[in-house]
C-alpha cells in the first residue's frame, strides 16, 4: 500500500486548503460542500494529495503530526540531522503548526517530511516500514523513505505525552494496491501491533486504524482498473 492522502481537518477547507496550495505549488482537484482536495506531485508520477474534509471543532490542543517543509533544492540533510537546532516553527491559515528547514529560500518551499509523534519511535518506525515497504535510512532520528530514495520521508520522535482518546487533527490515508483488501490489511495491522478503529462516523469506504502509539490513519480500497 502506498501513501496517498495527506488529510486535514478543518472548519474552512477552501481558505485551508488554499494556503497550502499556493505554499507548495499545488494543483486543485476539488472544491465542494464536503472539502476541498489539491494535488502536489512527486518524483516518479508519484502524488500526494493535500484533502481538507470540513470537520467542526478539530482537536488543535496537542498536534502529533507536523509536515516539515525546506527550500526548494536546499540542503535537505540539515533537518534530518539536526532536527532541535534547524527547525523553526510556523503556523498554517488554521492554526496548525508546521516545521520550516533553516536555509536560504530559493523558488519556494517543498515538503521534505511527516513528522509523527509516538511512544516508541523504533517500534513506530518499523511498523510503519513494514507495512508501506519504506526504507528505514536514519535511526537519529528514526526515518523511513521511499525505495527510491526521492520524495517527503517519515520521521518518528518521541512524544510528549500519550496520545487521547481526541482524533488527531491531521493524519495520513494509506491506499491499496490492486488486487488487496482491506480483510487483508485489518490482519496485517494487527500482526504489526495496530489495531482497526471502532469510530462513529458511519459506513465507509475505507478502514480506520490506529498504529502502536494511538495515531489515526485510514487505508482505502485500490484504484479501479481502466
Amino acid at each position: 500500500m502506498y501513501w496517498e492522502n495527506m488529510v486535514f481537518d478543518s472548519e474552512t477547507p477552501k481558505e485551508h486548503g488554499k494556503f497550502w496550495e499556493e505554499l507548495l505549488h499545488c494543483q486543485m482537484l476539488t472544491d465542494n460542500e464536503g472539502g476541498y482536495e489539491t494535488r502536489l506531485h512527486l518524483p516518479e508520477q508519484r502524488y500526494l494529495d493535500f484533502c481538507f474534509p470540513i470537520v467542526q471543532d478539530p482537536d488543535r490542543t496537542i498536534q502529533r503530526a507536523h509536515l516539515i517543509l525546506a527550500p526548494s533544492a536546499g540542503p535537505l540533510g540539515e533537518c534530518g540531522n539536526d532536527p532541535g537546532q534547524a527547525l523553526e516553527s510556523r503556523r498554517d491559515s488554521a492554526g496548525n503548526e508546521y516545521l520550516l528547514c533553516a536555509g536560504e529560500e530559493r523558488k519556494g518551499l517543498e515538503l521534505i517530511a511527516l513528522q509523527l509523534a509516538c511512544s516508541d519511535p523504533l517500534r513506530d518506525a518499523t511498523f510503519w516500514s513494514k507495512l508501506m515497504g519504506w526504507d528505514i535510512v536514519s535511526q537519529i532520528p528514526m526515518t523511513l523513505a521511499h525505495p527510491s530514495g526521492l520524495g517527503p520521508q517519515l520521521i518518528f520522535v518521541p512524544e510528549e505525552s500519550p496520545k487521547t482518546s481526541r482524533k488527531n487533527a491531521l493524519h495520513l490515508d494509506l491506499r491499496l494496491e490492486a488486487g488487496e483488501s482491506l480483510d487483508e490489511a485489518l490482519a496485517t495491522v494487527r500482526s504489526l501491533g495496530g489495531e482497526e478503529l471502532d469510530q462513529q462516523w458511519g459506513t465507509l469506504p475505507w478502514k480506520v486504524f490506529t498504529d502502536p502509539s494511538g495515531n489515526e490513519f485510514c487505508i482505502l480500497e485500490p484504484l479501479p482498473t481502466a
